[in-house]
């Protein structure tokens, strides 16, 4: 099987008894700290996939009683990010984002209409970048991205009027 790393975002700290049945359930894979204020949990989780490995976490975690709010996934990134991780200057990614340098078509903000920090998701520039400027990058696990949007959807799954609707969508 394969190790699968990633961290969860839980509502909160858990309290050293539920530490201790975690740990009894077989969480021994984690690790729990804060980060920036946020209590989260880093597995290091053997599963065939990542969402098998994801998915596993989440319901040990909320079979202890905590909440898991989201995976940090790194998919939202500014401009001066996707350089960093390139190897290249924040003003070059600018043109290319703003298509006045390269061929054009680089992937659209997720937050357009907002002033300020624009956000880019890396799973859709990487394979832009793979194909466009010939770098190879490694892509976003989408088992990450697809975790996050489900632990949203089941925060919000009691205030949507007729769910299945999009759920279908889900499963079409």
């Amino acid at each position: 099987m394969t190790s699968h790393v990633f961290t969860l975002v839980l509502d909160r700290q858990p309290t050293d008894d539920e530490l201790a049945t975690l740990q009894a359930a077989g969480c021994d894979d984690g690790a729990f700290g804060m980060e920036d204020s946020l209590a989260v949990v880093e597995f290091d989780r053997e599963a065939p996939t990542m969402a098998d490995a994801i998915a596993s976490a989440v319901r040990s975690l909320e079979a202890a009683g905590l909440g898991v709010t989201r995976v940090l996934d790194q998919d939202l990134l500014t401009l001066a990010d996707i350089a960093d991780r390139i190897g290249q200057s924040r003003e070059s990614i600018r043109r290319y984002a703003s298509g006045t340098r390269g061929p054009g078509g680089f992937p659209p903000p997720v937050n357009p209409s907002r002033e300020g920090t624009l956000f880019y998701r890396w799973s859709e520039v990487a394979p832009w970048i793979r194909h466009h400027l010939d770098i190879d990058v490694p892509d976003a696990d989408p088992a990450l991205v697809v975790a996050n949007l489900i632990l949203q959807a089941r925060k919000h799954r009691h205030r949507v009027q007729h769910l299945s609707a999009l759920s279908d969508l889900l499963a079409a």
